[in-house]
């Protein structure tokens, strides 16, 4: 039937009741499982065998029409149409991963498979009145689901006999038709469908012979059915409740970054001051052989200083990539993949990074690059700066320290660039904004970023996929204050303008909320499953181990350290051998290349064996870096996998990647985290392996042989070989334990986001729009005034504001849910 009176933009759909299936239980009351709204009992407990139930109401078919009725197909047997993607295909059973309990539906994974996923389908999203709290049809709203509704209810078959609800129907039970799941107030007509997934090439060939329907016969999906969005807005001048998002770290003011610069330039001034000096007055001082504290000045000193320079950059580099997507974000610049593609920890050690020229942010790309550049080859240069070189002055030959010219020089142009480089970021952010409130340095930062966040709904599933970033479609972010299209409140964090909300629960008020009952939610351990699939590398299950601990870095692996230990040790056992045997080192050994100077100071030999010893010297200490980085940015997931949880300022509140480096083993030894602490101070004194390297070596004259051989200061030596030993044996220190695997990369935030999309952290009124650092660790170190005991946290499997199990971190005991399941005291 047809009116014209009524909106011809949607389509009438009936109920699919082919399959009616009645189950006993004793529960007589339903509501819609949606943000901790379950089904009781009529006393109020559920057996302790029960599962996590969704109710749904199922009205009775219509009166079909001839017309509507296919002539070859049966009523019962006839099929609701669903619109789909072109590329679409029905999945075979071998390409399947491991389904989760009560799968329906589909998530492209980063292999480019096809993987089932739990009832709540990516291409329906069911809305409920506890997450939709709205007044009836109101004028200068969206009345048809309402109409369409009445009109069902008067044109229905009186005669059907099929129950008016189905009572407590699993989320298990495959057979039930999961994939309705339907938004419009709970009235059941408009579907809410997100961007369809991805896939790629090879998905995409194997699916060709797959005949999609023609598209005049899938149903039309309204342009917007949210009845709000997300307007970008600016916040009210002078108001305490919004302060200005300029927040800068310490690291990147710009008094900080001039106070660098003023240290580039001094060391620039007195390497000019050496160069020009020495070659008008026949050098710059005296020789009088190793034992004299002239050796040092000029073969240890010029390392020591370039050395601090060297750990600044470390913490002014470490602030850049903390906020350079924020910052981005902040700017409004059309880069679709920020989240999911640019590292929010440093990667700029041994290697350059480029990352940031491809999000259009050539500022920060340079001035990384200039401190790649400073840091790999500062300390080798300068170790062979100063040569000692043969005068004739007023008829007499001395001996006398000079400056080489070319090595200078080159020292010159590299802290040159060094301060471009910082300039640039003063420049950077004199003109631009952070669009931050505080510097984020941890996981509850992040929290309070996108606990109100319209793109949540992206990260379905992604807790347990391989590669976050595959599967993620780019979006246009914005990071600032917002406000929905329909109401005046103001709030603050990351969102796509212009967009649905998506997760009205976020933005329900505690007065709406409180009146939601709330259900016992049990999470429950698949031990058949575990046992199936212990290793089966294609699983996507919650439970799997292979899921659970399918991730750590490359050069954190166990086997990748059996190798990284076996090769230090060799080599140092070696290194070791060779100097002691025979007295090599104390007696000296041939140089093999020229030795006198040039008349720029240059000498081979000298320059050989003070550079290329304080290179490797260099390259270890760099190499230890991320280990050390990565160490310290699991450790919140190292202590979250505790089997009891662990407190807020010892997981979510941990800020090791943002400390300063000895700041981060005294809070580590406070923390009684020895590992993290040995690691970390490994980090900085392994630096005294390329000041040592680089100034041990030198050209003497030997008398006895009557020749030129290299020779080492002892002492130094000594040292050196101390300083080795200790950074060979501290790699059995990072053999990694089970809790820091991860079943993906933690480098990203989409990384860090997809532990937290479904978490009830997120509407917890605890973290609830925090104004300052203060007030959000306040929050969380104290204990909320219903509670007598601090919260305890952990990364497990959880029940999430959906009703359904997800992966990630959350309370770990929560009032009205069975505690997180953390499944690391359970698989050994």
């Amino acid at each position: 039937m047809s009116d014209p009176s009524i909106p011809q933009n949607f389509s009438l759909r009936n109920v699919n009741s082919s399959k009616p299936q009645l189950y006993r239980t004793e529960s007589r009351q339903s509501a819609a499982a949606s943000d901790d709204y379950y089904s009781f009992s009529d006393k109020g407990t559920s057996s302790p065998d029960s599962q996590v139930t969704a109710m749904r109401f199922a009205t009775p078919d219509s009166q079909p029409s001839s017309q509507a009725s296919s002539p070859t197909v049966p009523r019962t047997q006839q099929p609701q149409p669903v619109a789909q993607p072109s590329h679409y295909r029905q999945p075979d059973p071998q390409d399947l991963g491991s389904p989760r309990p009560g799968t329906a539906s589909t998530v492209r994974f980063g292999e480019d498979r096809v993987a089932r996923i739990s009832p709540k389908s990516d291409e329906t999203v069911r809305r409920v009145p506890s997450e939709y709290a709205g007044p009836a049809p109101t004028p200068g709203l969206d009345d048809s689901p309402y109409v369409r509704f009445a009109i069902d209810q008067l044109t229905r078959d009186e005669q059907v006999h099929g129950p008016r609800r189905q009572d407590s129907i699993s989320t298990r039970d495959s057979d039930y038709p999961t994939d309705r799941l339907l938004w419009d107030e709970g009235l059941g007509y408009f579907t809410r469908a997100r961007t369809p997934i991805r896939h790629s090439a090879a998905a995409l060939s194997e699916r060709s012979n797959f005949k999609s329907p023609s598209p005049q016969a899938l149903p039309q999906r309204p342009d917007s059915i949210d009845p709000e969005s997300f307007v970008a807005v600016d916040p009210p001048e002078n108001d305490l409740l919004y302060p200005a998002l300029d927040y800068l770290p310490i690291a990147l003011r710009p008094l900080t970054l001039l106070i660098i610069i003023f240290c580039s330039l001094s060391m620039i001034a007195g390497i000019v001051f050496c160069n020009v000096w020495s070659r008008k007055h026949a050098g710059i001082w005296g020789y009088d052989g190793q034992d004299d504290s002239r050796y040092f000045v000029m073969q240890f000193l010029p390392q020591i200083l370039a050395a601090p320079i060297i750990v600044i950059t470390f913490i002014i580099q470490a602030a850049v990539y903390r906020i350079a997507p924020f910052a981005i974000m902040a700017a409004e610049r059309k880069r679709g993949y920020v989240l999911q593609g640019l590292p929010i920890l440093p990667r700029n050690f041994v290697f350059p990074d480029f990352s940031h020229f491809r999000y259009g942010e050539p500022l920060f790309g340079f001035s990384l690059f200039s401190i790649w550049l400073s840091n790999l080859f500062s300390i080798p240069l300068m170790s062979c700066l100063f040569q000692a070189k043969y005068y004739v002055i007023d008829g007499q030959g001395v001996w006398r320290w000079t400056s080489v010219q070319a090595v200078g020089w080159t020292l010159v142009a590299s802290y040159g660039l060094l301060t471009i480089g910082l300039l640039l970021l003063v420049v950077r952010f004199i003109r631009g904004w952070t669009g931050l409130m505080w510097d984020p340095v941890c996981l509850a930062d992040l929290i309070s970023i996108i606990q109100r966040s319209n793109i949540l709904h992206d990260y379905e599933h992604s807790e347990t996929v391989p590669s976050v970033k595959e599967s993620l479609d780019p979006r246009i972010l914005r990071l600032g204050y917002w406000k929905l299209s329909m109401k005046p409140e103001i709030f603050y964090g990351i969102g796509e303008a212009d967009a649905p909300i998506r997760t009205p629960s976020l933005h329900q008020t505690e007065k709406s909320k409180e009146k939601q009952p709330h259900g016992l939610a049990k999470v429950c351990f698949d031990l058949e499953h575990h046992g199936a699939f212990a290793n089966d590398p294609f699983d996507h299950h919650l439970y799997s181990p292979f899921t659970r601990y399918r991730w750590t870095p490359w050069f954190l692996r166990k086997i990748s350290i059996a190798i990284w230990t076996f090769v230090v040790f060799a080599l140092f056992i070696a290194f070791v051998a060779a100097s002691f045997i025979n007295n090599a080192i104390k007696g000296g050994f041939p140089p093999k290349l020229p030795t006198l100077p040039s008349i720029s100071a240059f000498s081979s030999s000298n320059f050989l064996y003070s550079f290329i010893p304080a290179l490797i010297g260099n390259f270890l200490f760099l190499a230890w870096q991320p280990i050390d980085l990565y160490f310290r940015g699991l450790q919140p997931f190292v202590a979250l996998s505790s089997p009891d949880g662990a407190s807020a300022d010892k997981s979510i509140l941990l800020s090791y990647p943002a400390a300063l480096p000895v700041q981060i083993t005294m809070q580590a030894i406070i923390n009684r985290h020895f590992k993290i602490a040995w690691i970390s101070f490994v980090s900085i004194v392994s630096i005294a392996i390329p000041i040592l390297a680089g100034g041990v070596f030198i050209a003497l004259w030997y008398p006895s042989h009557q020749d030129v051989r290299i020779t080492s200061l002892m002492p130094a030596f000594y040292a050196l070989v101390a300083f080795c030993a200790l950074y060979a044996v501290s790699f059995l220190a990072i053999w990694p334990g089970r809790r820091r695997y991860l079943p993906h990369d933690i480098t990203t935030l989409a990384d860090l986001m997809s532990y937290f999309y479904q978490s009830p952290l997120l509407a917890d009124k605890l973290l609830r729009e925090p104004r300052s650092k203060t007030d959000l660790v306040t929050r969380l170190i104290v204990a909320p005034p219903s509670e007598r005991l601090l919260p305890m946290y952990g990364f497990g499997i959880y029940v999430g504001r959906d009703g359904k199990e997800h992966l990630g971190i959350d309370r770990f005991h929560r009032p009205g849910r069975t505690d997180m399941l953390i499944t690391t005291g359970l698989m050994k």
